[in-house]
């Protein structure tokens, strides 16, 4: 079995994890800022949305960490072991539009236009979609499905 091959299989599964670290990261900020509304009243004071901001910020930030220098290196690192292990020419370039598409998740938070940044979130679950399949159907310790076995038909001798 190809070594590289291997590599990809396990940098893939890395790339995963690294999207769903993304989602419990901005969940769990998310829900932080959520907790100042936490409370016999819906109008939280000034001073408890700060803290909420404050408790969520550095939540945030491995989130932005993440997404900015961790996921792009594994993405690349993917792509270079998806030439290396000579896969299919079709599964390298899908490979290569992870980059692509996380080019797109960057620029999405980078637009800052309300209707726009929320596509944010729809990209994230294509790329997640995208890297588990990818993962999946080259997964290197994957035992190959056995050929079913061709009847030989008889041939009459010539005599």
């Amino acid at each position: 079995m190809n070594t590289y091959r291997k590599a990809y299989s396990i940098v893939g599964g890395l790339l995963i994890l690294e999207y769903l670290t993304q989602f419990y990261l901005i969940a769990t900020a998310i829900f932080t800022l959520g907790q100042a509304f936490d409370g016999p009243d819906s109008h939280p004071s000034s001073k408890a949305i700060y803290g909420a901001f404050k408790n969520a910020d550095p939540i945030a930030s491995i989130h932005v960490f993440n997404g900015y220098y961790v996921i792009p290196i594994t993405t690349l690192a993917l792509i270079g072991l998806s030439f290396a292990a000579r896969l299919p020419r079709k599964t390298s370039w899908l490979t290569s539009l992870l980059l692509v598409l996380l080019l797109l998740q960057m620029a999405l938070v980078w637009l800052a236009i309300p209707g726009v940044t929320a596509l944010h979130a729809l990209n994230a679950i294509v790329l997640l979609g995208l890297a588990s399949w990818l993962t999946w159907t080259n997964w290197a310790w994957r035992t190959p499905s056995e050929p079913e076995a061709t009847v030989e038909t008889a041939t009459p001798e010539h005599m």
